[in-house]
């Protein structure tokens, strides 16, 4: 139990800290997930303006 306690508070103090590294996970999740959403709705905007004028 001391363990998971110690992890959990090593833990919330990386996420405290600016350049943490879970704020770094997230940001690379979040930028795969931008990138993913910008490919993918690209065509489907053209398909809806290609829908649209035809």
């Amino acid at each position: 139990m001391t363990n998971l306690l110690w992890k959990f508070e090593a833990w919330i103090e990386d996420v405290n800290r600016e350049d943490g590294i879970t704020l770094q996970y997230f940001e690379k999740i979040l930028d795969y997930l931008f990138s993913l959403i910008k490919w993918a709705g690209i065509p489907f905007i053209l398909y809806l303006l290609f829908e649209i004028f035809t």
